[in-house]
């Protein structure tokens, strides 16, 4: 409370000297000394610069790395972005042309990328995402240890508790399993697959494409086949084509399961069975802080998600006069 000596002093000064003025004059040491704050607490971060090796363009994936290492307290991280666009002639002139010198670590989705990166870059720190498996595509010798200079987070799916939830909404007898035979990634779960059918009852049909041009041919065979339901891995081909085929299964009454969660909601895929992108992301970039902290690649354990998300399209199932159990509906992510 202003006395009154006190208020018409302060009457007096602001009849002399501008409010404007007088708000500044009193202000400006606070804003200032913030200012100051705010730049010095920048300058201790730590700046990183990350070259980001994509295959299919932006997932929430990378979302998630680059909004883990954005809040990190050290670092200011600088992302450099490049896009193969689903080409593995690109992918390799990207990692050719690749000045490692000017990056402090190497983000690489999937498992060609990986591939592709280790094969050429020995020395810069590589996190890969999204690799199925990565000791069978020689990505990492083991799970704890890659013995090589990349660490990261798998997609790996366990399949045995994918056909358990499976058996919840569909009679399985016969499944047909579609991907791009040029991607390596699907032929790890084709494998898990086979390991579980005879378990669970059922009869796989392989519908392999190398192109667009054999998308077609392949859902005609899939129409005549007669299958129960049909699985797609995690294939970016696949992904990159999915409205299309979706609207051909979906007019036939064909229920669809994808690994990819997003097929659910951006293509109308019935379900899918994987691990969350998002999270994937973060698991990824939870490795690179570690390796900006001083760890060799090598010494950080290859990280996997907990649990798998489970995605339905009730707008899908509807369509194709499924019934969803309410126990499963009050598990999953809910697509209308």
């Amino acid at each position: 409370m202003i006395r009154t000596g006190a208020r018409s002093r302060f009457v007096q000064i602001c009849s002399i000297v501008p409010l404007r003025i007088l708000l500044c004059t009193l202000l400006c040491p606070l804003f200032c000394t913030f200012f100051d704050y705010s730049q010095a607490q920048a300058a201790t971060k730590e700046k990183r610069n990350v070259a980001m090796i994509l295959f299919r363009g932006e997932t929430p994936s990378e979302q998630g790395f680059r909004e883990t290492l954005a809040a990190a307290a050290e670092y200011d991280v600088q992302f450099t972005t490049f896009d193969a666009a689903q080409s593995k002639e690109r992918l390799q002139e990207i990692i050719a042309g690749l000045d490692t010198l000017q990056y402090d670590m190497i983000y690489a989705f999937g498992t060609m990328a990986a591939q592709v990166a280790l094969a050429k870059i020995k020395d810069t720190p590589i996190i890969f995402n999204v690799v199925q498996r990565p000791i069978e595509a020689n990505v990492a010798a083991t799970w704890e240890h890659s013995g090589n200079n990349a660490t990261g987070a798998s997609n790996m799916v366990s399949m045995e508790s994918a056909f358990k939830t499976l058996a919840l909404v569909l009679n399985i007898r016969k499944l047909a399993f579609v991907y791009n035979e040029n991607d390596p990634a699907p032929r790890y779960q084709r494998a898990d697959v086979e390991k579980i059918r005879k378990k669970f009852g059922f009869k796989v049909i392989d519908v392999t494409v190398q192109n667009t041009a054999d998308i077609p041919e392949a859902l005609k065979l899939i129409v005549n086949s007669k299958v129960d339901a049909v699985m797609f891995p995690s294939d970016s081909f696949i992904k990159a084509n999915a409205n299309d085929i979706m609207e051909t299964l979906n007019k036939h009454r064909i229920p669809t399961i994808a690994i990819i969660p997003e097929m659910v909601r951006e293509n109308e895929a019935l379900m899918s069975l994987g691990p969350d992108y998002y999270e994937l992301g973060q698991l990824a970039a939870f490795n690179a802080l570690q390796v900006f902290g001083g760890k060799h690649p090598s010494d950080v354990p290859i990280q996997t998600v907990p649990s798998l998300k489970i995605s339905i399209n009730l707008k899908t199932a509807d369509m194709l006069g499924v019934n969803v159990p309410l126990q499963l509906l009050s598990l999953s992510t809910i697509i209308r």
